[in-house]
Parts: structure tokens; sequence; C-alpha cells
């Protein structure tokens, strides 16, 4: 999902969650678990893609072009969803719980809006686990290339990643001195 996308749908569950309980830490986990999760993604571009144009435009088109090689995604993991959700039952923190419903947001958001680059879906994606045994290379899991973002900052920050227009199928040709229609031999 596009990250305008996600601040989105986060703020309208935060508003919710806030209106209905009145729980500050259930509201600010929420908000880190459904929007800010996503600070791994500029950990990945930097520390595993080596990239150092630090600016927000630049580390949107990087993303959002398909250029990345490498998801390491830390956060986006079902492990670590699974982790959370047991600590936050240990302990009963408010915070925590908030955060695991953020991600129980963020994760299916993404599953549902990225999948359009998989021909077999993001599902086994998100298993930090199957990440890795892939070596972290986003090739094993896409087979649809995005296209170059050549949009501003703000309608590429709402808009997310697209998909590289196909070509058209060509329709097939006829032998040569085949009839061009069956029916009339």
């Amino acid at each position: 999902m596009s990250p305008g996308g996600h601040l989105i749908t986060t703020a309208v569950a935060c508003a919710g969650v806030y209106a209905g309980t009145g729980s500050v830490a259930l509201t600010a986990g929420l908000a880190a678990g459904g929007f800010l999760i996503d600070v791994d993604h500029a950990v990945d571009y930097v520390l595993f893609e080596r990239q150092r144009d630090l600016r927000p435009a630049s580390f949107l088109r990087y993303y959002l072009g398909g250029k990345v090689q490498r998801a390491v995604l830390v956060l986006h993991s079902y492990e670590l969803l699974v982790l959370l959700t047991a600590i936050a039952w240990l302990t009963g923190s408010a915070w925590l719980w908030g955060w695991v419903l953020g991600t129980l947001l963020h994760l299916p958001l993404d599953i549902v809006f990225n999948g359009k680059f998989a021909s077999g879906g993001l599902v086994p994606f998100y298993s930090f686990i199957v990440r890795a045994r892939a070596g972290f290379r986003i090739s094993r899991f896409t087979d649809r290339p995005a296209r170059p973002v050549t949009d501003g900052f703000w309608t590429a920050f709402f808009r997310g990643a697209q998909l590289q227009a196909e070509p058209a199928a060509r329709a097939p040709r006829s032998a040569p001195g085949a009839a061009s229609d069956p029916a009339r031999g």
C-alpha cells in the first residue's frame, strides 16, 4: 500500500480507537504499528541497499520505482507480530496491544495492495524466515515490474507504486496464403 494510504487508514483507526477507548497509549501504539512500522524501509534503504541520498523524494522514488533489491524489513513479519502479541498478552501493555493492532491493519493492506507485483501473491513474503531463506532478494517474490516514479512527491506518496504497462498482446498472424476468414474459406 502507498505510504499515504497507510497514513490515512492509520489516522482513521487511531481516531476510532481513541474515541472508543480514550487510551493515549493504545492509540500511540496503533499509530506506531500502523504507520511508523515503515521506518524499517528507511533502515533497509541505508544499510542493505547502501543508498546515501536521504532526501524523502529520492527515497520514495527508489522504493516506489521498483529499484529495491533486498528487503529485510524486520518490522514487517509474522514472526515479530506473534512475539509482540505474546509479550502484550503477558504484560498487558496497552501501547504494545496498540502496536499489534496497527500491524494487523498494516500487513494485510500491504499484502493486498502490493500483491499486484507478484503473480503468486505476497502472503509468504511477510514471513521473515521465508525472506531470509530467499536471501532477502525481492526478485524471489515479485515478477511484475513497477514503473519508474515520475509523479511529484505527494502524488507518489498517496498513489504508491504502479505496475509497468504491459505491452499490448498482438493478434496471431495468419500463415501466408491462408484465408483471413475461415467461414468464407
